[in-house]
């Protein structure tokens, strides 16, 4: 699928320095890096698949022959940082001595990295899709001297605990409810401006949280944390209301860019 260079340069992650230069084949060449990032989307649920498998059980030469190939995939679509991530994750799986523990978590949070810049790519394919145009999407108005506030609604109190630090440390007013219930409670006192909602919570999920905020007139942005990044997924959560998503495990810093990216 064809994206605006636009919209590429929107995707995080990437390095995209010299692949717009105005030359004779530039259009072919835009083209062509499309193509490689549909490629790298379409594979990425193998290699996640496989790779969580085999961390499983503890197969490090299947993780470092993933961890190879997926290297190949990172350098093809200029994903530069996210290649020495690649190769430093390659070293630890290798190494003589390794914290079985460390490595298991060190592993998972660059993986999550990996799933979304996967997830970024299927936003912008989705937007050129249905031709959404970023003037079109919902933020909250901009009145001088408000703070913005930020209502997380995860049934898992770690995860809350450090999306608080993350909100806090954009600036922003962070209100925290461990259910879709405790949400609703909320919204009846207060009109937060941003909503960041598990998908998968006991009782009331986080897609049905969101079609219950929009019946109460709630219109503020939703950005759902999820660890699913399948294409069939993300387009469920997208027609539920989601302007962006957030991976688990939490990466702090690309949290915290993604909500000042909504919320200025």
């Amino acid at each position: 699928m064809r994206l605006s260079r636009q919209q590429l340069l929107s995707i995080s992650g990437l390095d995209l320095s010299g692949l717009f230069d105005d030359d004779s084949d530039g259009g072919s060449l835009d083209a062509y890096y499309c193509g490689q990032l549909s490629e790298f989307v379409e594979k990425f649920p193998v290699y996640e698949a496989d790779f969580k498998r085999a961390l499983f059980i503890g197969d490090n030469e299947t993780l470092s022959d993933i961890l190879t190939e997926l290297s190949d995939r990172l350098v093809g679509i200029h994903a530069v940082d996210l290649v020495q991530e690649c190769e430093q994750a390659k070293e630890s799986v290798g190494a003589a001595e390794v914290d079985s523990e460390k490595l298991e978590s060190d592993l998972l949070s660059f993986w999550a990295d990996v799933a979304t810049l996967s997830v970024d790519i299927q936003m912008e394919q989705y937007r050129a899709a249905e031709d959404v145009k970023p003037k079109t999407r919902r933020y909250p108005a901009v009145i001088p001297g408000k703070r913005f506030s930020v209502l997380v609604v995860d049934d898992i109190s770690v995860t809350l605990n450090l999306m608080k630090a993350v909100v806090q440390d954009a600036g922003y007013d962070f209100h925290g409810v461990t259910s879709g219930a405790a949400a609703m409670d909320f919204i009846s006192k207060f009109t937060p401006d941003l909503f960041i909602l598990d998908i998968e919570m006991p009782n009331m999920s986080g897609f049905e949280l969101a079609a219950m905020l929009r019946e109460n007139e709630q219109c503020a942005p939703i950005i759902f944390l999820t660890g699913n990044t399948t294409r069939e997924y993300l387009h469920k959560a997208v027609k539920a209301g989601a302007i962006d998503f957030i991976v688990k495990p939490v990466n702090p810093y690309i949290t915290k860019s993604k909500i000042k990216k909504v919320l200025g």
